[in-house]
């Protein structure tokens, strides 16, 4: 081999190296994303949206104790008169000619109005038996109908609760309703005296119908909720909260079958909902709300 070819090999044996080491160097600062280090910022302390959305998923505890949420629902102004509604004649031997419309019940004497549903949004915590003196369990729910009506206009339970829905008549009724939310639909048959259970899968936002196709004029409702904090207010138009987290915000909705969308109560009262704390081991106690006769559609 002549000098002058060897020099040219060196040459170009050394080109290629470093053309060799240039692509190599290239791979080493690639800035396509690193998929390894995103996730695990997302899931560190700094994180993104992930974390971010976790954060907010759960109420965080920010008081301590316990405490009673209480009041009276009053309508404003002239009481409404009872109305009935007519059954026809069907089964008119355990219906009679007419029920009561139940739409909207207040009592002539205090004003008091039933029916109004309150309950709890989101609470961080839930009242443990270790926490205090437990309430008395409550008895197994069940929503009766009788003399072709519900015997609970309005129905609250728990969704851990499985639900006994009966017929107490001699006629055979069904009770038809769709929760929602994840839920499964219902509409059992009823022979006369019998009943049958249903379990919820899911909380529920607002009370859902309950009818019966047999007995048209039948109507109710039912709500379940994830936990005991939740009232039906009583014929006179009181109702009671126990055991809430005290010391902290909690936002309640208010519901009534003629106010679908939030009962309106008061001013401030946004699409029925208000926000407020409760006293540890004590009560706040809202007194007569009155309700204007226009919340009611």
């Amino acid at each position: 081999m002549t000098r002058s070819v060897a020099i040219m090999l060196v040459l170009t044996v050394g080109l290629a190296l470093v053309s060799s080491s240039g692509c190599r160097q290239a791979v080493a600062i690639d800035d396509s994303p690193n998929i390894n280090l995103a996730r695990d910022l997302r899931k560190g302390a700094g994180g993104g949206a992930a974390a971010a959305g976790d954060a907010q998923a759960a109420a965080q505890p920010t008081g301590t104790g316990w405490g009673t949420l209480k009041g009276k629902f009053v309508y404003g102004g002239d009481p409404p008169s009872p109305s009935f509604l007519s059954t026809a004649g069907k089964d008119g031997a355990v219906c009679g000619q007419q029920v009561p419309n139940q739409q909207l019940v207040v009592d002539p004497s205090n004003k008091g109005i039933a029916n109004v549903v309150i309950f709890a949004r989101k609470v961080s915590r839930v009242f443990k038996p270790e926490d205090g003196a437990a309430p008395a369990e409550a008895a197994p729910p069940v929503f009766d109908q009788k003399g072709c009506l519900f015997l609970s206009h309005v129905f609250a339970t728990q969704v851990k609760d499985t639900l006994e829905i009966k017929n107490s008549d001699p006629v055979s009724h069904n009770t038809s309703f769709d929760p929602g939310g994840g839920n499964t639909p219902a509409n059992p048959l009823l022979q006369p005296n019998s009943s049958v259970t249903y379990k919820f899968s899911r909380a529920m936002n607002s009370p859902a119908a309950a009818t019966c196709s047999i007995h048209p004029w039948m109507k109710g409702y039912i709500i379940a909720r994830d936990d005991p904090y939740i009232a039906v207010t009583k014929p006179d138009g009181t109702f009671e909260i126990k055991n809430l987290p005290a010391g902290e915000e909690i936002e309640f909705q208010v519901w009534h079958e003629q106010s679908p969308g939030g009962l309106e109560a008061k001013s401030g009262w946004s699409k029925g909902r208000f926000k407020l704390k409760v006293p540890a081991d004590g009560e706040e106690d809202l007194a007569a709300i009155e309700v204007p006769a226009t919340a009611f559609h």
